[in-house]
């Protein structure tokens, strides 16, 4: 089983790679501040997410996806 800083770690890679996407079907360089507009958080909370930092709640992840244009399932799928 995977230690709880590595599922983070994970999340943080998983939620970059996602928001790479995002920039190639919209056509744009999207960024991480860009991102927390979009999901109304907090860029320096989105920042910390990315790294593998934060424990994340249920709405967090349903803002990111928000942000992302995607499911909140997507997310979690990595």
């Amino acid at each position: 089983m995977e230690s709880k800083d590595e599922v983070k770690t994970k999340f943080g890679i998983h939620l970059l790679n996602l928001l790479e996407e995002y920039g190639r079907v919209h056509n744009c360089r999207p960024s991480l501040r860009q991102l927390a507009i979009r999901s109304d958080l907090e860029y320096s909370n989105v920042q910390r997410i990315s790294k593998g930092q934060v424990d994340l709640v249920l709405t967090t992840i349903f803002a990111l996806a928000k942000g992302l244009e995607i499911k909140p399932m997507m997310l979690l799928d990595f």
